[in-house]
């Protein structure tokens, strides 16, 4: 039950109606307070408050404005005695409430597991979901023992079915290929290397991920039938075998040992998929990124933009026309000094067609010494879609540098079946193709940085996807299945228009007002400087430190007057990394602890 409540809320929910106040009529003044309570409690969540504490302030505020209470009664009033049963079973004969029964038990336990659990739910949030199936059915809800027994029953028995179904779709040669992985080979089983991380970058690694993928791929996981679990049962289990070792996994039972084992190369497969990707996509950015810094620092050493040059090629002509047979030095010199016309040599060197063919050139250099060997690795170990046939040629190119990966050739002609279009830049067409003796031919080097280049762009994008990736699937996955009969509804329930113009143009005009009201802010804003020298261009005066949060001062003392020698980032970091609530020993050691 939430503790913040605003007006709307108290008036709709908490707002006590003609027939309840009757009920009041039979019981002492100092009970009224207390049981309307838990009355309009057990309407609004389904359960009794154990106390006045789990009912918020405001709320008792409320109901105690009502009825002409003091919120000091409740002091005197015992929440587990006879008066407190007397009032509750009065207050579920008044709304209806019947008394449980053995098949309600069985019918919520299998509503559990098979409704609540598979959407990836833990015991605590299928606890609260509990007190909502009994309250909308008008059954008495179970007491906290027995419900949370039910609870975690309902739990096992979704495992046991989730893990002998998965059981049952692998077949006898994939089983023998999971043993396999959970056997010690040089001291070291091959699932412990799968489950390791890929280190520092470099070939070795990329390599190493490469083989990882490729005996993953060896085993026939059942694909579909992972695919249909939720992504959050997937990612409890693989949590859960992340932190066992291969001895620990190969003492479970088959069905676990082997449910466990096909979570674990399913997910461990898309990440590493997902890692390779981004490794592709870092590797092309740093090409680009480190030439240019490199020719900066090379060219611009002490660079400093020329403004208005048209207005200074005026005055530099008006000068020499008027005295053409005098000494530069004497005659331009005065209108445009010697530092002004070195800085825009060092201007036109740094924007003109002479940077951009050396900046190629460095990208070239260190591809072809280094990463050339690395980037068809990691092509090779993925397979790339597009579900627009725009960005057909750029598949197309990689295709064709994949048939071609054992061609030494340098050069290659012209119009051999090589995508032009949609794959090199205008500002690079005279880089990649040269002209030798009337014939055109392309830079084999030059080709594949162009085309990398163009890959990285539309996977950030993803107009290019990877199969079986998961940050880097294909789009088309993220949309509900049925969106295409229900669009328009989709649209509608998000707040958006199908009309596309409508959409870009609404967003434009968003962006057109945010930059006019930034434009306009920053000169008179006092905590943020701009400057038109240096590496870093805007400062930011750091913001205050917020208050501590009003119960963070007691949570801390709790923590350690419990736990010594604990902090609270401790205990934090102990609740994400270890408490996986599908191993009951593990649980139970917690439970215990607190």
């Amino acid at each position: 039950m939430k503790s913040i409540w605003d007006t709307e809320e108290l008036a709709n929910q908490w707002s006590l109606n003609f027939e309840e106040m009757q009920l009041l009529k039979s019981k002492p003044n100092r009970n009224h307070l207390a049981f309307v309570s838990q009355l309009k409690f057990y309407k609004n969540s389904g359960r009794f408050p154990s106390s006045a504490k789990d009912i918020s302030p405001t709320v008792l505020h409320y109901l105690a404005n009502q009825i002409e209470a003091d919120v000091g009664q409740l002091q005197s009033y015992s929440w587990s005695g006879r008066t407190s049963f007397r009032h509750r079973r009065e207050i579920l004969d008044f709304i209806g409430i019947r008394r449980v029964s053995a098949a309600d038990k069985e019918n919520f336990t299998a509503w559990l597991a098979q409704n609540v659990y598979p959407r990836g739910v833990d015991t605590s949030e299928a606890t609260e979901l509990a007190f909502d199936w009994f309250r909308t059915r008008k059954i008495e809800c179970l007491a906290e023992k027995e419900l949370d027994r039910l609870v975690r029953s309902a739990q096992q028995q979704f495992e046991d079915e989730l893990f002998e179904h998965i059981s049952k779709c692998l077949p006898l040669q994939c089983k023998q290929r999971l043993d396999q992985s959970l056997e010690s080979v040089e001291g070291k089983a091959i699932f412990t290397d799968i489950k390791s991380d890929p280190g520092r970058v470099g070939l070795d690694s990329v390599l190493n991920e490469t083989t990882k993928l490729a005996f993953i791929r060896t085993i026939k996981l059942p694909i579909k039938q992972l695919e249909n679990i939720h992504p959050k049962v997937l990612h409890r289990y693989r949590q859960r075998i992340g932190t066992e070792s291969a001895w620990d996994v190969k003492r479970h039972p088959e069905p676990l040992r082997y449910a466990l084992l096909a979570i674990f190369l399913y997910t461990r497969r898309r990440e590493i998929i997902d890692g390779l990707v981004d490794l592709l996509i870092q590797i092309v950015h740093k090409l680009s990124v480190g030439a240019e810094r490199k020719l900066v620092k090379e060219f611009v050493g002490g660079f400093r933009r020329v403004h208005d040059k048209n207005a200074l090629l005026y005055r530099i002509a008006e000068a020499a026309l008027e005295n053409p047979d005098g000494r530069v030095r004497d005659v331009i010199y005065p209108v445009a000094g010697e530092t002004t016309l070195q800085s825009l040599q060092k201007e036109q060197k740094a924007t003109g067609p002479s940077y951009q063919r050396r900046v190629h050139q460095i990208i070239r250099a260190s591809y072809g010494n280094h990463y050339r060997r690395m980037l068809p690795e990691i092509l090779k170990a993925l397979q790339f879609h597009s579900n627009n046939i725009r960005h057909r040629p750029v598949l197309d190119t990689l295709a064709w540098l994949e048939k071609n990966r054992e061609n030494t050739q340098r050069y290659i002609t012209l119009g051999e079946g090589i995508p032009i279009e949609g794959v090199i830049k205008a500002k690079w067409r005279d880089i990649v193709i040269e002209e030798v003796r009337g014939e055109n031919r392309i830079n084999r080097i030059n080709y594949e940085i162009c085309a990398l280049q163009a890959l990285r762009e539309r996977l950030r994008c993803k107009e290019i996807w990877v199969a079986n990736a998961d940050r880097y699937r294909n789009p088309d996955d993220d949309l509900p299945p049925d969106f295409d009969q229900n669009r328009a509804d989709y649209y509608e329930n998000l707040g958006q228009t199908t009309d596309a113009v409508a959409f870009t143009d609404g967003l434009r005009d968003q962006l057109k007002l945010a930059l006019e009201n930034l434009n306009k802010q920053i000169p008179r804003n006092p905590k943020v400087r701009i400057f038109s020298q240096g590496k870093n261009k805007i400062s930011i005066t750091p913001f205050e430190r917020s208050p501590d949060p009003i119960n963070l001062a007691t949570l801390k003392r709790e923590v350690s007057s419990r736990w010594p020698m604990t902090g609270l980032l401790d205990v934090l970091a102990l609740q994400e990394n270890l408490w996986v609530k599908s191993s009951p020993t593990r649980a139970e050691i917690l439970r215990k602890a607190g």
